[in-house]
């Protein structure tokens, strides 16, 4: 791996400092390094280019931010099937691998291949409107279909390969991958799935009635989710980051994407270590929500 691409979140790093100095050991190593012609602008260093560019030239992408910056990175870098380190400028997360302050200790395992790829399982999702417009993202957390400015609720119907699940009078409905598990369905009261099993799992987002709990099904299921409400405010969103309105008789169909993310692990990073560390945080001190 001697071509990196740095995608940097300046909203963390809003000099660049971190970003120069990421790059800066990078060079020393030998590594040719792309960045953004927005990044070169501020750091004055790397090899400056359009950012679609980077995801088709490079060997290895390097995300500097946390959690979501992460997530924004994969979901480009997987059809090229490029591999993703995340280093983190925040608060512990669970995708991003590598502390800022440990930067050196990465670069160097990186330099004498001492590193492992992790595949994760991704979602697909196809939104088929009733007024005949089409729509598809990916995702990598999750896909919420959701109420948006109003605080009713809203009524949705969900079908596993074309058999219904339930109607859900609800906040809203999310799929989410085994590695979405311990994002916003984890708030919304769903089971933990150890991120290397590939599944899918239907979390009800404050329900209004007793029987309905998540459900994990087959990753080579569909979930199509309906939605029934006439006038309402409801939104697709993927990972939290993308998304569009939806209204009556729209339908969203999520599967497994036939790409996955790879993650380069340095060392042996233990999932239930991160977990312990990160459920005993306060959630209002995620600052990975900016």
């Amino acid at each position: 791996m001697k071509c990196v691409g740095v995608i940097s979140n300046l909203t963390k790093d809003v000099n660049g400092k971190r970003t120069h100095d990421v790059v800066a050991k990078l060079l020393v190593r030998g590594f040719e390094v792309f960045v953004s012609n927005k990044v070169s602008d501020i750091i004055k260093i790397g090899t400056p280019c359009d950012e679609a560019f980077i995801y088709k030239r490079v060997d290895l992408l390097i995300s500097l931010g946390g959690d979501g910056t992460l997530l924004a990175v994969a979901r480009k870098a997987a059809e090229h099937g490029i591999p993703v380190l995340g280093l983190n400028l925040g608060r512990l997360g669970f995708l991003t691998e590598i502390e800022i302050a440990d930067a050196d200790m990465a670069f160097d395992s990186l330099t004498n291949g001492e590193y492992t790829v992790e595949k994760r399982m991704m979602l697909k999702v196809d939104l088929k409107g009733k007024d005949g417009r089409t729509e598809s993202f990916t995702a990598l957390n999750d896909v919420a279909v959701a109420k948006a400015s109003f605080a009713r609720i809203i009524h949705l119907k969900a079908y596993i390969n074309g058999e219904l699940v339930n109607f859900y009078p609800a906040d809203g409905l999310l799929v989410s991958s085994p590695t979405g598990s311990t994002a916003y369905s984890l708030s919304a009261g769903g089971p933990i799935i150890t991120p290397h099993m590939e599944c899918m799992l239907l979390t009800p987002i404050c329900p209004h009635s007793l029987n309905i709990r998540p459900i994990v099904t087959d990753c080579k299921s569909d979930i199509r989710i309906e939605i029934v409400d006439k006038n309402r405010d409801v939104l697709l969103t993927v990972d939290g980051q993308e998304g569009t309105s939806l209204f009556e008789g729209d339908i969203v169909i999520v599967g497994k994407f036939e790409y996955y993310t790879k993650l380069v692990r340095i060392g042996h990073r233990n999932f239930y270590k991160v977990l312990r560390a990160k459920l005993s945080e306060r959630l209002f001190e995620n600052d990975d929500l900016k």
